[in-house]
């Protein structure tokens, strides 16, 4: 029976990454998506199911791990938005930006069913994908950066909180299917998001 639920949690994944390889187009660079000014920072996580949804989840990784644990995949998170923000806004866009924006969502999602004993040091792996994140605002930054890069920065991090409370409660669910249904949530309002 395990062995089969991870099955499904592998179809699940595959078929999500199959069908929706452009659920992330929030980051085309067209139809005037640029950014600039520390309100514009604050609100685009925020308003961005993309980022939204992988910062959200990223956070929901951390609950159950270790205090140490979860300081030190937070630095890294932080490290890897910024690094992200500075490689879009030195060296331009590449289409694989979108890609690693929805892998890592739902990835953070399947990540879910890790047991909390290893569920820390995943969270530290994984956390170097949101550097995809960073490096989408970098790419469309115009004007502001400084306000932009310091908005964007503490928003990311009230969501990664704020997931971190959604993924204490989640906790409650077999480990399995919080997995599932945190992905197949994450792929839907992706989607829906459009």
């Amino acid at each position: 029976m395990n062995n089969t639920k991870h099955k499904l949690t592998a179809a699940v994944i595959t078929c999500g990454l199959a069908i929706s390889p452009m659920a992330a187009m929030a980051h085309t660079g067209e139809g005037g998506h640029v950014h600039g000014g520390f309100t514009a920072g604050l609100m685009h996580p925020i308003t961005g199911m993309d980022h939204l949804v992988a910062l959200v989840l990223f956070g929901a990784l951390l609950a159950g791990i270790r205090l140490q644990e979860k300081r030190f995949a937070l630095i890294v998170a932080g490290v890897s938005l910024a690094a992200g923000f500075v490689g879009g806004v030195a060296l331009g866009g590449h289409v694989a930006m979108e890609w690693l924006i929805t892998a890592s969502a739902l990835l953070f999602a399947a990540a879910l069913a890790f047991p909390a004993g290893s569920r820390g040091k995943a969270a530290c792996v994984v956390a170097v994908l949101l550097g995809a994140h960073g490096w989408a605002h970098g790419v469309e930054m115009s004007g502001g950066m400084g306000g932009f890069a310091s908005g964007f920065f503490v928003s990311s991090m009230v969501l990664m909180v704020a997931g971190l409370v959604l993924g204490q409660q989640l906790q409650r669910i077999a480990p399995t299917l919080r997995a599932i249904v945190a992905g197949g949530a994450a792929l839907a309002l992706m989607l829906l998001a459009g």
